[in-house]
């Protein structure tokens, strides 16, 4: 009932939107194949805001798709009902989230330029978006034609976890362009592989 319900909410507030929506794909969608679209992206002010609004419509879609087909399911959550695990799941993706945001905010370089860093900081919200929009279509075109969900979810991590790459090299590629080899790379650990790493432990260890 729960997960109707967010459903609902969640088509409705993309076709309330829909334009901005449509309109900021095209350069969500370069940013993952250029880096340096990220800092023109940025450098717009409603790009960046329509961006924003995207990823915020994108919040509850993900972690419905994240409960629905278990791809983060640690042992405590084996036994809840569905509208529990939803519940599991969108807190320790929210804790996730602070996390990468307290990290952002501590780890703010001072001799880096502040829209690379932004940018830098800025990209996980594009490809949010896009892997969001991936995985609905994988789940509608996998469930209608009949694969079952043990397959569907292992795809789904398959898939998620090469768009995480594709992540972390363009955001590297970003650092680099303001930063040495080194100091990118050691942005790149505080910045992605710690929290990163933090969650996907919590799903095995708890």
């Amino acid at each position: 009932m729960v997960t109707d319900i967010l459903a609902l909410v969640s088509i409705v507030s993309v076709i309330v939107f829909l334009d901005r929506f449509v309109n900021i794909l095209p350069s969500l969608a370069a940013c993952m194949v250029r880096w340096k679209e990220s800092l023109n992206l940025e450098a717009s002010i409603k790009s960046g805001r329509d961006r924003d609004l995207a990823a915020m419509l994108m919040f509850i879609p993900f972690c419905l798709i994240i409960s629905s087909f278990r791809m983060y399911c640690p042992d405590f959550m084996r036994g809840m009902d569905e509208t529990a695990r939803l519940g599991s799941t969108s807190a320790a993706f929210v804790a996730y989230i602070l996390l990468r945001l307290a990290l952002t905010y501590i780890l703010r370089p001072r001799k880096m330029n502040p829209a690379v860093y932004k940018a830098a900081h800025k990209l996980s919200l594009n490809f949010f978006t896009m892997l969001t929009l991936i995985l609905l279509g994988m789940a509608g075109t996998m469930s209608f034609a009949g694969i079952c969900p043990s397959l569907t979810r292992s795809a789904m991590l398959w898939v998620s976890a090469l768009v995480y790459i594709l992540f972390l090299i363009r955001k590297t590629q970003i650092f680099l362009s303001s930063c040495s080899l080194f100091t990118a790379f050691s942005y790149l650990c505080g910045l992605e592989i710690i929290p990163t790493g933090a969650f996907i432990v919590s799903a095995i260890v708890f």
